[in-house]
């Protein structure tokens, strides 16, 4: 039976195209299709439907006919093996598959170590980790976004500084996206225990290109504080902020983040501006510059503080 389906679809072909519409291989060559379809019915072991299929790719290819002969001599003398056979016979993967594939989500992220110099409520030296991770798939994405500062002054700790955040958005066209933002900090000696922000609202990519990124974003906001020496705040509020990334070099890159929150009783502006310099594969030196305002801090704290940070990257 499927002798006969392959003669069948081989004449098909055949009187459909036309033989002055069959693409003439290089002399001594057989399509690969037709090759494949030789090496089936000879395996079948089918010899009516093998005589046939031959006969038939002789008339479709008559420039081939020597190739022909030579492919059912070579077989009968050292016969393909079943997987090879296989193989050749084997159609392509379906397009959708292929779709399936390229639209799989896509993960990266890094790893950050090092030291910081800080000014401000908690000035002196000290450790800094952080890490992120960013998962993205064909109209959307999700990243978050961890960072921890850790200082200790003759075994007293002097900083101790924590920030999270997790950000999905969606693309709509090209260059837009909605997104949503939530985001916790701890930092005792700018006066708050914990502070939570929820916010969301709309983006868009003001530059798109290999050399450099911008994209900004704009919404509403919520914000919970729990002040070290106050009651715990409430509060609806603005939120502004900006992403730039320019490669400078083909080893060096400049990054900068920007916010601000803003409520009826204060702000918070905050940026972070980075250097990044690759070393050896994954690993780069990140050279980075943090300053964070408060227009109302808690009574006895100063507004502004300021980190500079050398850590090393890795990013996988």
């Amino acid at each position: 039976m499927s002798a006969c389906l392959l003669l069948s679809t081989l004449a098909t072909a055949t009187v459909v195209a036309g033989p002055q519409q069959v693409t003439a291989e290089p002399a001594g060559e057989l399509p690969p299709a037709v090759a494949a379809m030789i090496d089936t019915v000879l395996a079948s072991g089918d010899q009516a439907a093998t005589d046939a299929v031959i006969r038939t790719a002789k008339r479709a290819l008559p420039q081939s006919a020597d190739a022909v002969d030579r492919r059912v001599a070579q077989w009968r003398t050292v016969p393909p093996t079943p997987v090879a056979v296989a193989v050749a016979a084997a159609p392509a993967p379906p397009v959708s598959a292929k779709l399936e594939t390229d639209k799989a989500s896509k993960w990266s992220g890094e790893g950050e170590a090092g030291a910081f110099v800080n000014t401000g409520n908690a000035p002196g030296i000290g450790l800094v980790g952080g890490f992120k991770m960013l998962v993205e798939g064909e109209n959307w994405r999700v990243g978050t976004n961890a960072r921890a500062d850790y200082q200790e002054t003759a075994g007293i700790v002097t900083r101790e500084q924590y920030r999270f955040s997790a950000e999905p958005n969606y693309k709509f066209d090209e260059r837009g996206y909605v997104f949503g933002l939530g985001q916790y900090e701890q930092d005792r000696f700018q006066g708050f225990d914990s502070r939570y922000s929820v916010s969301g609202g709309l983006g868009y990519s003001l530059i798109k290109s290999d050399a450099a990124q911008l994209s900004v974003k704009a919404g509403p906001a919520w914000r919970v504080t729990e002040p070290v020496a106050a009651e715990r705040e409430s509060v609806v509020a603005g939120l502004a902020s900006l992403e730039a990334k320019v490669t400078l070099t083909s080893s060096l890159q400049y990054s900068q983040d920007a916010s601000i929150y803003s409520d009826a009783t204060g702000s918070t502006f905050y940026t972070l501006a980075a250097i990044d310099s690759k070393l050896i594969g994954k690993l780069k030196a990140r050279l980075s510059y943090m300053v964070q305002h408060e227009t109302a801090p808690e009574l006895g704290r100063l507004g502004t503080d300021t980190t500079s940070r050398l850590t090393l990257v890795y990013g996988f």
